[in-house]
């Protein structure tokens, strides 16, 4: 008998444990009532939707995040009790019903799991008495765990916030991996400066070459005078304009001080350049792995800051990420330490770029599906260089702020019109056409806008506006 008692002794694991889990089970209560507790049973798991398509066997499973957790407690309440103290039985049933009848969520202690925040659904306890229990009243109880009142974030003030927090974590991460990156490929700290100097040298004149026409001054004061006052190759708010897309109208009061007004957006240009040629002298001038990050992350910060318009930002930005330098160098590490300065200017110019789209305000339903698909396309290629490079936490980031930027761009662009392409037999002015189509003449200014003809006065036969 003692072989069969140590034999399972072993088997159940019971041999030298002195943990025993009837001393860990808590008094179960819901809102201070007490009961007994028979069973209980709990459904966990993730919420998931199943996406399934044509001639394929298998569905993508999109996961929706932790499901709510849902408790199934069967229990007594019974008269003069060993395990708790309360009055007659009687009394006890009208508490638990008070209870579960009250609203909001309420405390249940669970015999295993503890407190927990739980609300009860309709028909959730079930109560079960008669004379062959007597003094005993069982009952089923059904829960669901509830939590405080907090959404996914829908503001878009909160988005933009949340995107320039996942930016500033982008920017730190991928220059600290930047620096153990070089500093692990390091034969020759002379070889390596003169490699960084010549990758920081050949995407500075792609900077220089993007940025000049978006910082010069007359595109400075296009992006600042309105075309109601201004003409219609503006498209500022001073002094009023109009939107082609969602034909709504700015009247913004005109500068009293037009030479002011010039001066100040002049000084703010020639800062912004300066700005910008003292980071890229600083980064040609990089002697350490670590300046040269910092200098990178420098350039950008200064592109974002050099008064440019939203849409130039964007463009800027997804133009400095089509990186092609040919430069042959025999070295295997020196190509590692170039392709890892190229990998660390992508990544900081996608991530502006989402910082940059972040504030744009599109147009239409139209234009913010294409930001969104420019935006995409950049942020996939660098998440997708830095997942080949075992970048883990750089990828993560940059998916992070794609996350971000597709829900914030989809729900700014979903409560825009949409545009389509209208067809015309011949050539008619813009007032004749927006009578027609909407019937206000108001509108012309917004289809000049949409179409730019060489004259209001003779619109293309055929263009895009509004449907309505």
């Amino acid at each position: 008998m003692s072989l069969i008692s140590n034999a399972l002794s072993d088997l159940l694991g019971t041999g030298g444990d002195s943990w025993q889990w009837s001393e860990h089970l808590h008094p179960a209560s819901f809102r201070g009532v007490p009961f007994a507790v028979l069973t209980a049973e709990g459904v966990f798991g993730r919420r998931q939707a199943i996406h399934e398509y044509p001639y394929r066997d298998t569905a993508w499973i999109e996961d929706l995040g932790r499901a709510t957790r849902r408790l199934t407690i069967r229990g007594f309440l019974i008269q003069s009790s060993g395990l708790y103290n309360a009055p007659d039985v009687m009394t006890q049933r009208d508490s638990l019903i008070a209870a579960c009848e009250m609203p909001d969520a309420g405390t249940l202690v669970h015999p295993t799991l503890g407190e927990m925040t739980v609300s009860i659904p309709e028909s959730g306890l079930r109560l079960n008495e008669g004379a062959e229990s007597g003094r005993v009243f069982e009952f089923t109880l059904t829960i669901i765990e509830s939590g405080l009142r907090v959404f996914s974030v829908t503001s878009s003030a909160d988005a933009v916030s949340s995107i320039q927090s996942s930016w500033f974590g982008l920017a730190s991460k991928s220059v600290a991996t930047f620096i153990s990156t070089v500093k692990g490929e390091i034969r020759s700290v002379t070889q390596t400066i003169r490699t960084l100097k010549s990758t920081a040298a050949f995407w500075v004149n792609m900077v220089n070459s993007t940025t000049s026409e978006a910082t010069n001054l007359g595109n400075v004061l296009r992006s600042t005078l309105g075309r109601d006052r201004y003409g219609r190759f503006n498209h500022g708010t001073v002094g009023g304009s109009v939107s082609g897309a969602t034909a709504s109208v700015s009247t913004q009061s005109d500068t009293t001080d037009l030479s002011a007004l010039v001066d100040q957006r002049m000084a703010v240009s020639v800062e912004g350049r300066a700005s910008l040629a003292a980071a890229t002298d600083a980064l040609t001038e990089a002697a350490t792995v670590a300046a040269h990050a910092n200098a990178v992350l420098a350039v950008v910060n200064a592109i974002l800051a050099s008064g440019a318009s939203t849409l130039d930002l964007i463009r800027m930005m997804q133009g400095l990420t089509a990186i092609n330098d040919d430069t042959f160098r025999p070295n295997p590490g020196d190509s590692n330490t170039a392709a890892a300065s190229y990998q660390l200017i992508i990544v900081l110019c996608a991530g502006a770029m989402v910082f940059a789209a972040s504030q744009y305000q599109p147009e239409s339903y139209d234009d913010a599906v294409d930001i969104l698909t420019r935006v995409c396309d950049v942020v996939d290629g660098a998440a997708l260089s830095a997942a080949d490079t075992g970048n883990d936490e750089v990828y993560q980031s940059l998916m992070t702020l794609r996350e971000s930027i597709v829900t914030l761009l989809q729900q700014t662009g979903a409560n825009l019109s949409r545009v389509e392409t209208v067809n015309f037999n011949r050539s008619l002015p813009a007032l004749n056409l927006a009578n027609r189509l909407y019937q206000d003449a108001r509108r012309g200014d917004a289809l000049v806008k949409m179409a730019v003809p060489v004259h209001p006065a003779f619109m293309p036969l055929r263009f895009k506006a509004l449907n309505s």
